[in-house]
Formats: C-alpha cells, sequence, structure tokens
C-alpha cells in the first residue's frame, strides 16, 4: 500500500490540507442543497399525492433567486481563495541561492537523481529500480525491500528545487510524493520543476502517478529526510550513501538498474529484451548483425563491417554461433576468428565475445547502448566497473 496520505512531511501541507478540506464540505453542502430539496419534492408531489387542479405555476420569487445565486457564488469565491493561495505557497520556488537543486530523472521503469558537486568536485548519483518491503499482517517486515541507492537523501528543514526529465525516447512520468502533497509530471525532452521543504525526519513513498507501461505500479523510490549533520556528512563525502543498507552482489545490480524489467535471468523467456541465462544470440540477431554491421559498441578495433558473410557462409555462421558454437566449425567462421578468436569469446576487449556475457561485452553495451532487432536499448553510463564485474560474474555463476 502507498504510505503518506496521513503524514505531513512538508511545510506546505497544512495549507494544502486545508484547501482540500474546505473544497471538500463545501461540496457536500452544494450537493445536499441541490440533491435533498430535489429527493423531498419529488416524494411530497408525487403523481398519486397530487390533483392536477391542485396544480398551481410559479413564475417568480425574487428571494429565493437572489438566495440561490449569491449563497452559490460566495462559497464558489472561497473555493478559489483556498485553492489558490494554497497552489501559490506550494508553487511559489524558492531563490536557487538558498536551496539544493537535484537533478531527477524518470525512466522505464525507475527513478534517477543527481546532486551538485561537493567541495571535492565528487557528483553523487543515485537512484534505479526499488523493490518495496514485504509485511505481514502485524506490520513485521517478511523480506527487505532494495532502497539503498535508489532513494532520494535530503536534510530535514531545507528547500529542495527538482529539475525533472525523461529521456527522448521516453515515456511521460509523474514524481508523486502523498507526504509531501506534491507531484508533478516528467516528460521527455522537456524539463519541469518542483520543489518542497521537508519538515520531519522520516522516510516516505515516492511512486509513478502517470501510467507509463509494463512496470508502472512498481516503479516505486523512497524520500529519507536526514538530519542535517548526518546529511552533510554524506554529502561532502564521496560514500555511495548515507546508509548502506543495500546489496552489492550482480543480482542486486540488475535490480538495480531495471534489467530484470526487459530480461529474463533464470529462465528462457523472452520479456522485452533476450533472456541473460542460457543463450547470448539467436540465429536472427546474429545474420542482423552479419548483413548489417555493428558500430555502437565502442569496442577498440572499431566497426564492425556489413557483409562479411553472405548466402550460405552466412547462415551457417548463423547457426554455429546460435547453438553456442558446439560441434564442427565451419570454414566460413575464419571471417569471425580474426576477430573474436577461433573459440568466439573475443580477444581482450577488442571484439565481443559470442558465447557469453562476459566484463567487455557487458560494459560497452551498457556504457554505449545497443541497436538490434528488437529496438533500442539505452546507454547506462552510472553503472560502475564494480557492478559490472559483479553482474558478469552472477551470469555466469547463474549459468
Amino acid at each position: 500500500m502507498l504510505e503518506g496520505f496521513n503524514t505531513s512531511a512538508t511545510i506546505v501541507a497544512a495549507d494544502i490540507d486545508q484547501a482540500f478540506w474546505v473544497n471538500f464540505w463545501i461540496s457536500i453542502v452544494l450537493f445536499a442543497s441541490v440533491v435533498l430539496p430535489m429527493l423531498y419534492l419529488a416524494w411530497k408531489y408525487r403523481a398519486s399525492k397530487v390533483k392536477d387542479e391542485d396544480i398551481e405555476n410559479y413564475t417568480h420569487n425574487t428571494a429565493l433567486e437572489i438566495a440561490w445565486t449569491i449563497i452559490p457564488t460566495t462559497m464558489l469565491m472561497v473555493l478559489f481563495y483556498f485553492g489558490y493561495t494554497s497552489m501559490r505557497t506550494a508553487r511559489t520556488m524558492p531563490d536557487a541561492s538558498t536551496a539544493i537543486t537535484v537533478q531527477v530523472e524518470g525512466s522505464k521503469w525507475k527513478w534517477r537523481y543527481e546532486y551538485p558537486a561537493n567541495a571535492d568536485g565528487f557528483v553523487h548519483k543515485l537512484g534505479g529500480a526499488y523493490t518495496k518491503p514485504l509485511h505481514d499482517e502485524n506490520g513485521k517486515v517478511i523480506e527487505k525491500g532494495t532502497m539503498g541507492k535508489s532513494a532520494l537523501y535530503v536534510p530535514v528543514g531545507t528547500n529542495i528545487i527538482l529539475e525533472m526529465t525523461a529521456p527522448l525516447n521516453d515515456v511521460i512520468h509523474a514524481w508523486y510524493v502523498p507526504a509531501l502533497r506534491i507531484k508533478e509530471d516528467v516528460v521527455p525532452g522537456r524539463v519541469t520543476k518542483q520543489w518542497f521543504n521537508a519538515g520531519k525526519v522520516g522516510e516516505y513513498d515516492v511512486e509513478c502517478a502517470e501510467y507509463c507501461g509494463t512496470d508502472h505500479s512498481y516503479m516505486y523510490s523512497r524520500l529519507v529526510v536526514l538530519p542535517k549533520a548526518e546529511y552533510e556528512a554524506w554529502f561532502n563525502s564521496s560514500e555511495d550513501t548515507p546508509k548502506g543498507n543495500y546489496a552489492k552482489s550482480g543480482d542486486a545490480a540488475l535490480q538495480l538498474h531495471g534489467c530484470k524489467s526487459c530480461h529474463a535471468i533464470t529462465d528462457d523467456k523472452v520479456l522485452v529484451g533476450p533472456t541473460l541465462k542460457t543463450r547470448r544470440l539467436t540465429k536472427e540477431q546474429v545474420l542482423d548483425v552479419i548483413n548489417n554491421g555493428q558500430n555502437k559498441l565502442g569496442y577498440a578495433m572499431g566497426e564492425m563491417p556489413a557483409g562479411l558473410a553472405s548466402g550460405t557462409d552466412a547462415q551457417e555462421i548463423a547457426a554455429y554461433v546460435a547453438g553456442g558454437m558446439k560441434g564442427d566449425q565451419p570454414a566460413s567462421f575464419a571471417a569471425c576468428s580474426s576477430c573474436h578468436g577461433e573459440d568466439g569469446k573475443g580477444q581482450y576487449g577488442t571484439a565481443p565475445s559470442l558465447v557469453s556475457y562476459d566484463v567487455d561485452l557487458l560494459r560497452n553495451v551498457l556504457k554505449n547502448g545497443k541497436e538490434g532487432t528488437m529496438g533500442r536499448m539505452p546507454a547506462f553510463p552510472y553503472v560502475s566497473e564494480e557492478e559490472i564485474s559483479a553482474i558478469a560474474e552472477h551470469l555466469q555463476s547463474s549459468k
């Protein structure tokens, strides 16, 4: 369940809550003033109780007409006043010199946060896919979540300005924190802004409030409000997070960076992208690269040209590589072995391995992105070398 509706974690929450309740009760009064008399009159003057000769035609009642004009108009002006004043408070940005500005990126299906450089020039970059903890009916934690690097950390009582956007090839998201009473659209190719000042130390749910596809309902993050001294100590360091409660295994890295949203890890099914468990390439993918070349991976040897093999040779190579390079190697594979090696495992990072997801391949795909038969995978430049090594080790062991 999304938390925060009964929590006021920001200094503007009182104004927004007041506007909500004024709106709610005036709406109830206006609704009742129309519906209740309508029901009463329908009952009192029902056909079985009123004779036709008793029906009279009233054309005018000055007092009633003045009342039903002035009273609702006054109520609506009250709604306007409270709505406008609360919106002005919530939407008037503080001066940037008195605030911390954080860059926010929403993408399928995760949030990322980038802070300004600290005194040593270090830039904290956090975010990623977040799994909420599971609780039993008594509130006891059954399974820990994966907050850690996927959270936004801010100091208490400080103005925070969020500059938000989404990648051009992505969709619209909405950064929503019930405890802050704020929600802001995050639009590809545009920068939208929102601000808050959290007045209470604690942790609060963040979610996407704009339907954005397959894993929309899992697009969570976490807002962690820290004491100022604790935040400053972390911000002026090069530590990943103020709280080190996140796993650093290869499986955790795949989860953090959203890889599992597109790639199956533990079985052979194909999601948005190919499975990472048992096979590297299909015959169709190998043929696509042979016919069209590949220049997106940033390997030391540079671009792989198109047309190094054709016809039957290309078919033989594709079948051999897709089959895990088992059995007799076709003579046509000589066109490939000069770069990929006789065993197809690459040559010290100059060409990718054809049989496994090794460190060199993962590094180049994650840093440069990749375009293939299933579409384009974006680059993930913020993945660290330690995470790449951990992912490669995990994929090898999962086989």
